[in-house]
């Protein structure tokens, strides 16, 4: 009645592009309850259940005794399409483009290193050798008279990419170094990306840095991340969304899902269902 993953985030994320796979899919979430034991790198979504558990230890002694209570949360997954293939992913941590998901998959030739890696690599790509990178995002904004728990149980059909999107989308085209996408609390057990990201509070938290901002301001926020300061600092933009496009207009940039690349061009997403993950919260 339980799928248990040690490992990193990405085994998780191989189970549940399994799952999707499958005709029983809705079947599946809804009947079986999930864990995670962090015996990755950076174990996301780990120390972002530990964060919701009230648990500030991190360990993955932690983690199994949070398994054993028994007691289960939501945590909302989205849904996310390709416009080159119309591929299909389950995504449950984030989604970055430009400078974060550089550091993630370009940092790879370090990965010797451990999660120190993608520091090193965002001072190399971030301030020493910053690129822009010009991109059209537009999202929809969550429903006014609904609460983020309503949006979530609330399926979002996308449109076609060669269609026109509806009005109530908002549009954005800019220059940008970040654009990252939450989920959670934690995109590592050291970084805190999104302080006010709840389990199923139905929306995605997109944090975005346009290239406009200074090399010391993106490097203060680079230095707060660890501990959420970050989301304080001058320059960044925070948009909350139940739904999202975006349209890359620069060449040779990375689609990073979850930790994992996945292939370039434009891509779109919704909040489109939730799975029950061992927490140490009960939930009334």
């Amino acid at each position: 009645d339980s799928i248990i993953a040690m490992g990193g985030d990405g085994i998780l994320f191989e189970i549940f592009q399994g799952i999707r796979a499958r005709y029983d899919e809705e079947q599946i979430l809804s009947k079986l309850k999930f864990g995670i034991v962090p015996c990755g790198t950076c174990n996301g979504l780990a120390k972002s259940i530990l964060h919701w558990s009230d648990n500030a230890n991190y360990t993955c002694i932690e983690s199994i005794f949070q398994i054993c209570k028994g007691h289960t949360s939501r945590l909302d997954l989205a849904s996310y399409q390709l416009a080159k293939t119309d591929k299909m992913y389950t995504s449950f941590l984030s989604f970055s483009w430009g400078l974060i998901a550089d550091c993630d998959l370009e940092s790879e030739c370090l990965r010797w290193l451990g999660a120190i890696r993608t520091d090193i690599w965002a001072v190399y790509r971030g301030i020493l050798f910053p690129k822009k990178y010009r991109a059209r995002f537009t999202y929809l904004p969550p429903p006014s008279n609904k609460t983020r728990n309503d949006s979530a149980s609330t399926k979002i059909d996308l449109p076609k990419f060669d269609e026109p999107l509806p009005k109530d989308w908002v549009t954005i085209e800019d220059d940008l170094s970040v654009f990252w996408v939450c989920n959670t609390t934690h995109a590592s057990y050291n970084v805190f990306t999104c302080p006010m990201s709840k389990m199923n509070d139905g929306v995605f938290y997109v944090l975005i840095v346009r290239s406009s901002c200074s090399r010391l301001r993106l490097l203060q926020m680079l230095l707060k991340l660890e501990t959420g300061g970050h989301i304080h600092c001058e320059g960044l933009e925070v948009v909350t969304c139940v739904a999202y496009r975006l349209e890359p207009l620069t060449y040779n940039t990375y689609n990073d899902l979850d930790g994992e690349l996945i292939q370039d061009g434009p891509i779109q997403a919704s909040v489109f269902n939730t799975a029950r993950f061992f927490a140490g919260k009960v939930e009334r």
